[in-house]
């Protein structure tokens, strides 16, 4: 945590600061001792907020959630990715917005590093392992954290996401994460986003009929509804479903909260990474893995 800063409406659209971030680049160590030299003074937990497609509406969208469900006092940074797709829906471009996530990282932490935490804003969304890797603080990924949500209420958790492509993306996700015998299923929302938001009443109806599938012919025990679209939906269907419905966007807010009030900012792997050359990155990126 560090001193409450002067509100200056901090934002870092499509990738690049704006002038109310401009500031001398300073190591990560030195950014980490300043702010050890203040604790006792008033503090507030800031929270980064990573987009890794590259649409603007959706960081919008995403921010405004990430805002409700933070605790007060809480400040919120938001940053898009400066390349890549407007949406993820594939391998391909899941990739692609891999990379694009570690370059709005690295762009932030050009000019500022004083954050308690992070969320890769994309459920299913690769690059957080990267991101660990660079990133002085905590990487929230908010699947991981929406299944750490899951485990704790249940023996068997379903997930609902925008998307045919990905079932079994996501299926494939939670086997690598060694949770396989944990998924009682993967089901698709038949809407886009845009049908989401335009015509909420039946969103709602339709995703509280889909989360009672879940639990009544699936066996979940809770149901998560992953993906941008769906933030905050969850607590408006709530009563309408038997089983507990998980908020992607507000557990990730959580579990970033938790993370900066009860975790140091130490290194994750307290390895010194080896400096490689590259070529074709942003001068960001290149500076930061050489």
């Amino acid at each position: 945590m560090r001193p409450t800063p002067p509100d200056t409406g901090r934002r870092f659209p499509s990738g690049a600061p704006i002038a109310a971030h401009s500031a001398p680049a300073q190591p990560h160590a030195v950014r980490a001792a300043e702010r050890e030299a203040v604790q006792g003074e008033a503090s507030v937990v800031r929270i980064l907020v990573v987009n890794p497609n590259s649409s603007d509406d959706f960081t919008r969208l995403i921010a405004r959630e990430v805002r409700r469900a933070a605790s007060p006092g809480v400040e919120v940074v938001e940053t898009t990715a400066a390349f890549g797709p407007r949406y993820i829906g594939t391998r391909a471009t899941a990739a692609i917005a891999g990379h694009a996530a570690v370059d709005a990282l690295a762009r932030v932490l050009a000019t500022d590093a004083c954050f308690d935490a992070a969320i890769l804003a994309g459920f299913g969304a690769q690059g957080a392992a990267a991101m660990r890797e660079l990133a002085p603080f905590p990487i929230v990924d908010m699947l991981e954290a929406s299944a750490s949500a899951a485990i704790a209420l249940g023996k068997r958790f379903s997930v609902l996401t925008g998307g045919e492509r990905w079932v079994q993306m996501l299926k494939e996700r939670f086997d690598d994460l060694g949770l396989s015998s944990r998924v009682a299923s993967v089901r698709s929302i038949p809407l886009t986003g845009a049908e989401i938001v335009e015509d909420q009443q039946r969103a709602f109806a339709l995703l509280a009929q889909l989360s009672e599938t879940c639990a009544r012919e699936d066996g979940a025990d809770c149901v998560i509804l992953g993906g941008a679209a769906v933030a905050g939906i969850p607590r408006q269907i709530a009563d309408r479903v038997s089983v507990p419905l998980i908020d992607n966007v507000a557990i990730s807010v959580a579990m970033a909260e938790l993370l900066a009030h009860n975790v140091g900012r130490a290194r994750a792997d307290g390895k010194a990474r080896p400096g490689i050359e590259s070529a074709g990155l942003s001068p960001a990126l290149a500076a930061l893995i050489k």
